[in-house]
C-alpha cells in the first residue's frame, strides 16, 4: 500500500494568536508566562507586572553584588565599611572617593604589621604622604629580669600634608598597640594625641 499523499497527510494543529487586549500592560519575563486563559486579562497582566518590577530590582542588586565588596568599584560609603573590617575607623568621608579607596587598599596590606613600629610608620606615611619617624624605646630583658620603665613612642612627622591633625591622631590610636604611649612632634613641635597615650 503506497503512502498517503501530501494532500491528505494530516497537518499539525496551528496556535490560535491570543486577542489583542486594548490597554494591557506590557509583556516581560514574568507576565509573559501567565497562562493562556489569563493572559488577555489586563488587570491580571497589570497585577503581575508590579511583582515584575519588584523582581527586576532584585535581580539588578544581586547581579552587583560582587561589586559591592570590591574596594575598586564599590560605593565610597561601602569603602569605609570595608575599612572598618579592617579595624580601619579613621577614613574621613570628606576625602575623594579615589582617596578612600586608596587608603583601604593600603591598609588592608599593611593589616599584618598592625601594632608593630613598621605598621605604625606605614600607616602614617599612607596618610600623610610624608616621611615618618617613629621611635620605640621597647627593650629586651631575659627571663627573670626587672624591665626598664616604659617610656613613650616618640612619632615625629615633618608635616601633615593634605590631612588634618585629628586624622593623624586617629590612625595612630588604630594602630599604636593599646598598652603603649606615645607623643607626637609635628615639625619639631610637641602636640597631644588626644588620649591618654599622648598625657602618660
Amino acid at each position: 500500500m503506497s503512502p498517503p499523499s501530501a494532500a491528505v497527510r494530516p497537518s499539525s494543529p496551528r496556535p490560535v494568536p491570543l486577542p489583542a487586549v486594548r490597554g494591557a500592560a506590557a509583556g516581560g519575563w514574568l507576565v509573559d508566562q501567565l497562562p493562556g486563559c489569563f493572559a488577555g486579562d489586563d488587570f491580571l497582566r497589570r497585577f503581575m507586572a508590579l511583582f515584575q518590577e519588584l523582581a527586576d530590582g532584585l535581580r539588578r542588586r544581586i547581579d552587583g553584588i560582587d561589586h559591592a565588596v570590591d574596594a575598586s568599584v564599590a560605593p565610597p560609603v561601602f569603602v569605609r565599611w570595608m575599612g572598618g573590617w579592617l579595624g580601619v575607623t579613621s577614613i574621613d568621608p570628606s576625602l575623594p572617593a579615589s582617596r578612600q579607596r586608596d587608603l583601604v587598599f593600603g591598609f588592608g596590606g599593611l593589616l599584618v604589621h598592625r601594632g608593630t613600629r613598621a605598621g605604625l610608620t606605614q600607616a602614617l606615611e599612607l596618610v600623610t604622604g610624608r616621611p615618618v619617624k617613629v621611635t620605640d624605646p621597647g627593650a629586651v630583658v631575659q627571663d627573670g629580669d626587672q624591665p626598664p620603665p616604659a617610656g613613650p613612642v616618640r612619632i615625629e612627622l615633618a608635616g601633615l600634608g593634605a590631612v588634618s591633625e585629628a586624622d593623624v591622631v586617629a590612625v595612630i590610636q588604630d594602630w599604636l598597640p593599646a598598652a603603649a604611649s606615645a607623643e607626637l612632634w609635628i615639625g619639631g613641635q610637641r602636640v597631644g594625641v588626644g588620649d591618654e597615650r599622648g598625657r602618660r
